[in-house]
């Protein structure tokens, strides 16, 4: 069996290193626009051939699209095209309704699987992708219904295979919800970041010595890269407006108990968020 992988960064790098590591797979082929990551994932053994796009979707029997979300919306309707009705595509993507919806009526449908497994780093590129990303980790796999019980059951195993956990939701659901546990803590991060790097611009000594762990790890996700995120953004943009407008909420009630002097009240607000852990 020959995977197809489009897109050899962090999340498609590490799909094939870790079914290679269980020797899933006979041969794994590879596309990337960036020259530099199909150059680092033949060297990384990411991928044993850079091939064309016809090459790969004619010679893959599995495609996995790992590539930013207006791409794949973009792509995915022309490999439906061209595939055979043995071959089973994949997408990584960290939203799912415009891409689902956008493939909705095609004759060849059911041989998409929409898959969102949720393993990302700040980080990207092959250079951090690894065999263990996804150990124990879930994956989202939505309106499974439309799709072939061959093409389901295979995406079934290659997620197992790597030791995650699946969950079934629609496409809808998945949009609505992950844009308060993935896309909002983004926003949060980058305009922290964006707040911080305002307040202490030309005090870069200031800064270095006050920062410190609480920062850092709050504005980890600012390292996040805008050429996957922009399109997320931008896909899920009404459901994102909607979660920033609950999270501005909560932020004036904390400016609110502030202002008013009310700090039995903050007691009570942060006794109540340590519930997340």
């Amino acid at each position: 069996m020959n995977i197809g992988i489009i897109g050899l960064g962090l999340i498609g790098g590490s799909i094939s290193l870790g079914l290679r590591k269980y020797n899933f797979g006979d041969k794994f082929l590879g596309i990337d626009s960036n020259k530099e990551n199909a150059i680092h994932a033949i060297k990384l053994g990411i991928v044993d051939k850079i091939i064309s796009f016809q090459d790969l979707i004619l010679q893959s029997s599995v495609i996995i699209l790992s590539i930013p979300v207006d791409r794949i919306k973009k792509i995915l309707p022309i490999i439906l095209n061209k595939i055979s009705n043995d071959t089973i595509i994949l997408d990584t993507g960290s939203t799912k309704y415009e891409i689902c919806n956008s493939v909705y009526s095609h004759p060849k449908r059911s041989r998409f699987v929409a898959t969102h497994p949720i393993a990302g780093v700040e980080n990207s590129g092959p250079e951090y992708a690894h065999s263990d990303l996804f150990h124990k980790k879930n994956c989202i796999l939505c309106d499974s219904e439309l799709s072939d019980p061959d093409a389901l059951f295979l995406v079934e195993k290659i997620y197992s295979i790597m030791d995650m956990r699946m969950i079934y939701i629609t496409s809808k659901e998945h949009d609505f919800y992950i844009s308060y546990v993935s896309h909002l803590p983004h926003v949060v991060s980058f305009s922290l970041a964006s707040t911080v790097l305002e307040k202490f611009k030309n005090k870069k000594k200031i800064f270095n010595n006050m920062r410190g762990s609480g920062l850092d790890s709050t504005t980890r996700l600012a390292k996040s890269k805008t050429e996957t995120w922009l399109p997320i953004f931008i896909s899920n943009k009404n459901n994102l407006i909607q979660a920033m407008d609950v999270y501005i909420d909560h932020l004036k009630i904390f400016r609110k108990y502030l202002r008013k002097k009310e700090f039995h009240q903050i007691d009570r607000y942060i006794k109540k968020a340590n519930d997340i852990k």
